[in-house]
């Protein structure tokens, strides 16, 4: 009778857990874990999975993330203002450099942030304007290089930020 008391209290155990979504956090924490080797193996470099962001880590201790639908936290992001507006669909960081794309991103956010952008990022400025798209690069006194294209059509926004060399 015990062991019937005890498989009945498993058994309830297991639906429980499944139903409360911990199984598929399990079921994540798998697949996880397989892409990290499978990326490892691909790579050689030690890789970490969380989610839908990929952290690749050098053996000279250099950090490449990839993916997320969040802004990133990294040192070189934070010479910017966060941008707003719209829905991070990836991103790309190193120590070097972000990598941003945004999309439904409205004309009018992209034109308030552009202003604060040029009188952030003024130096070595180019400026390019058409009907499918706007762009602007320019530089800070910190050698901090910003690159904005906003695509009109598609409202698409992608972000540069990089470390420059001048």
């Amino acid at each position: 009778m015990k062991k019937v008391l005890i498989l009945f209290l498993v058994f309830v155990l297991i639906l429980s857990v499944s139903s409360c979504g911990v199984k598929k956090k399990i079921e994540n924490k798998i697949g996880e874990a397989i892409g990290e080797k499978i990326i490892e193996g691909a790579t050689g470099q030690k890789v970490d999975v969380d989610g839908d962001q990929v952290t690749i880590k050098g053996e000279d201790g250099s950090k490449l993330t990839l993916g997320g639908g969040e802004w990133p936290k990294s040192d070189l992001i934070q010479n910017i203002p966060e941008f707003k507006g719209g829905k991070i669909e990836s991103a790309m960081s190193t120590e070097e450099s972000v990598v941003m794309f945004i999309e439904s991103v409205e004309q009018q956010d992209f034109e308030k942030y552009l202003k604060n952008i040029k009188n952030d990022f003024p130096e070595d400025v180019f400026e390019m304007n058409s009907d499918e798209a706007i762009s602007y690069v320019g530089l800070n006194e910190r050698s901090i290089q910003v690159q904005l294209t906003y695509e009109i059509e598609s409202k698409s926004l992608s972000i540069v930020v990089a470390k420059t060399n001048i």
